[in-house]
């Protein structure tokens, strides 16, 4: 039964999410950026309070410390409850995704979101000088306050353990716009990833979100692939000793 509450109310929040999304940019097209960005945390908020009344168990914090006005927002990734989990532990942040360009289309509000609020949306068989070309715009938007957000694993870990980390987006982004790096550890939504994961897992789920460490930009080749593993190793240390506390 609560699954099921999760589930329409869920669907609701993000028909209800279009619609306005929908009238703000027929109507104040200039307020379209400033709309996604409340409603990423806002929708964000009561998706996870709808979770807690179904059964899942929270250990998530928000950043307390000072941000810069745009920073390169870097995690790791076990399922769609992650993009919903970022702004809401960043509220103060114009959080904008690396996303793959399957979601462009089919997802009620996520799909009109990235599409209306400047996301980067990248085909998995799109050649590499396309892709760059919509990462390029994605960092030009920093000078606007927009923190460009990756996933660099590239996919969906289905065990919960944190992948290779992918250079890619990560590189692209920094060499186009210097941008200090805030790391952010997720873990547990591997286990409520789709249906059948919410139906048997969310009642024995704890999910976890954690801002670790703000990075000061790097400069050079050598320094952002440096960062880039260092953060690696520190997500994947602090996805272990949530582990070893136990779920």
């Amino acid at each position: 039964m609560g699954v099921l509450f999760l589930a329409l109310g869920g669907l609701g929040l993000l028909a209800r999410g279009s619609f306005l999304l929908r009238l703000t940019a027929i109507f104040r097209p200039d307020r379209v950026m400033q709309r996604v960005t409340d409603q990423q945390v806002l929708i964000g908020r009561k998706l996870f309070l709808l979770a807690r009344l179904a059964g899942l168990r929270e250990d998530v914090h928000r950043y307390t410390g000072e941000l810069p006005q745009a920073c390169l927002i870097v995690s790791n990734h076990q399922s769609m409850a992650d993009i919903a989990i970022i702004p809401v532990v960043l509220p103060r942040c114009q959080v904008r995704f690396v996303a793959k360009s399957e979601l462009k289309y089919g997802i009620p509000y996520v799909s009109l979101a990235l599409r209306l609020g400047r996301h980067a949306v990248i085909s998995r068989t799109s050649d590499y000088r396309a892709g760059r070309r919509i990462m390029v715009k994605l960092a030009d938007l920093a000078v606007t306050g927009v923190c460009p957000t990756v996933f660099p694993e590239g996919r969906r870990s289905r065990t919960g353990g944190v992948q290779e980390f992918q250079t890619g987006a990560f590189r692209i982004i920094l060499e186009r716009t210097p941008l200090p790096v805030l790391s952010v550890a997720v873990d547990g939504g591997y286990r409520i990833a789709g249906l059948r994961g919410l139906l048997a897992n969310i009642g024995r789920t704890c999910y976890r979100a954690k801002p670790l460490t703000l990075y000061p930009a790097p400069h050079g080749k050598k320094e952002i692939l440096d960062l880039l593993a260092r953060i690696q190793k520190e997500i994947a240390d602090q996805v272990g000793a949530w582990r070893r506390a136990g779920a």
